[in-house]
């Protein structure tokens, strides 16, 4: 089996063409989103009770990717994750995925269960609370199929997102998500 990207289950919940563009036909492009979000994770540090960069995996999953922070508390293991982008009310829904996955990654790694995580939103510098349910590690099961699904598609899947997801993706000229919506492609 083959190991795919823990960052990638983030991905392909967002939306599953952007996951088969940038995974499977390696249409990667260096915008200015992914570029401040390389040096976001690059310059994070770790603080006394904090671990940074720990590389996990799962085999049941074909998971493998690296936890950006660990946090040691009286009340267990935490789970933190850096976005570039702005919070709202919640974690972005993707985001949650991948944090939920990174979880497990770490219970199967390290034998360290983690009851809940943090997603730290860097242009509104606020954490969003991620309590770990059986609902949301139903949702990285479903996700990892279907990533499992797409590597084995031989065409990208049809544009499935509003036009708001569409806005500062970095494979949007690859994607031309317009003229799927007007039927030309």
């Amino acid at each position: 089996m083959e190991y795919l990207p823990l960052s990638k289950v983030n991905t392909a919940a967002y939306c599953p063409r952007r996951f088969f563009l940038e995974y499977i036909l390696g249409e990667v492009y260096a915008n200015h989103h992914v570029i401040e979000g390389h040096y976001l994770h690059r310059y994070a540090y770790s603080e006394p009770g904090e671990t940074s960069g720990v590389w996990v995996w799962s085999d049941r999953l074909g998971l493998v990717g690296v936890i950006d922070r660990l946090e040691w508390r009286r009340d267990g293991v935490v789970v933190v994750e850096y976005k570039l982008g702005r919070a709202r009310e919640e974690a972005h829904a993707s985001d949650a995925v991948q944090l939920a996955a990174q979880a497990l990654c770490l219970r199967e790694t390290r034998g360290i269960e983690a009851k809940r995580g943090f997603i730290y939103y860097h242009k509104s510098h606020v954490r969003r609370e991620v309590v770990f349910s059986h609902r949301l590690f139903a949702e990285v099961n479903r996700t990892v199929g279907l990533m499992r699904d797409l590597l084995r598609q031989p065409r990208p899947p049809k544009v499935q997102v509003p036009p708001s997801k569409c806005q500062g993706c970095s494979v949007k000229d690859a994607c031309q998500p317009e003229l799927y919506r007007k039927g030309v492609l």
